[in-house]
């Protein structure tokens, strides 16, 4: 879910690529990973990885990796931000196990397992997605252990997995930001988010749910306030969307499709096609 409440960050210092690779290979510690998985898919030249960040903590997590053997993008999928939104982890979870047709796909499905694990909105350090200031190195070893393992892909997108107690816009349910897509700045973002709304709208929402159901986009993160799809778009410069379903009325399995279904659309828009054997 979006947080409602922030303060403007301070705009990203200019720094290059290059300059954050050289730092990341001289952080191998903190991103503490350890490939524990390796296998080739049915798909001719797949290749299949896993390791894990903060090895050894409770934060402990897995990231997993799909090489399609083909040129293409990278798109970094991430759930379980917050521990009580289980329709992200949960589908960030069979995001994992997908194939694609050309480019790279890493899923971090439990960014925050603490928080799962207790089935609450916070941890220790109190809300994940808050530490993700533009600009600015997040303070927490958890966050910054997500952000390094996300920029050493050098991703072309990024996607976060949410989901709301209420509905974007409307006040006859609790507030919330669900049935929401919430692009970043980047040129193009904001027309992916509107086709992917209108694809769930017209495809996957049941005629018998209110209108207040439909799916649309969401404000810009223009930066303004620390979110991980915000800090992606500012300091990266990449297109990023978080994606947001309701609570309010909705079940897990319904939840979950939904997620996935605008994960599969946004990541076709994005240059890269989920394959079916």
């Amino acid at each position: 879910m979006v947080d409602s409440q922030s303060s403007r960050s301070e705009r990203a210092v200019s720094a290059t690529r290059s300059s954050r690779r050289g730092f990341l290979l001289k952080s191998g510690s903190v991103l503490a990973a350890a490939t524990v998985a390796t296998g080739v898919g049915a798909a001719a030249g797949e290749e299949r990885t896993s390791h894990s960040i903060r090895r050894g903590t409770d934060d402990e997590t897995d990231v997993h990796v799909v090489k399609s053997g083909e040129p293409g993008p990278t798109a970094v999928v991430v759930g379980g931000i917050h521990g009580n939104e289980p329709a992200g982890y949960r589908a960030a979870g069979g995001i994992a196990e997908w194939s694609i047709d050309k480019g790279k796909l890493v899923v971090i499905p439990r960014a925050n397992p603490v928080a799962i694990e207790r089935g609450a909105y916070l941890n220790d350090d109190g809300n994940l997605n808050a530490e993700f200031h533009p600009g600015r190195e997040p303070r927490t070893a958890l966050a910054r252990a997500l952000w390094y393992e996300i920029d050493r892909h050098d991703p072309k997108t990024v996607l976060t997995l949410h989901s709301s107690k209420g509905i974007l816009w409307d006040a006859d349910t609790p507030d919330g930001t669900g049935q929401a897509i919430f692009p970043t700045t980047s040129e193009g973002a904001d027309r992916d988010a509107t086709k992917t709304a209108s694809y769930m709208n017209n495809h996957h929402l049941a005629n018998s749910l209110p209108e207040y159901y439909e799916f649309k986009m969401g404000r810009l993160l223009d930066g303004s306030e620390p979110l991980l799809a915000g800090k992606v778009g500012r300091d990266m410069e990449i297109p990023a969307y978080l994606l947001d379903t309701t609570r309010y009325g909705t079940d897990l399995d319904t939840r979950i499709n939904w997620t996935l279904n605008m994960v599969r659309h946004l990541l076709e828009r994005n240059g890269i096609s989920r394959t079916f054997e």
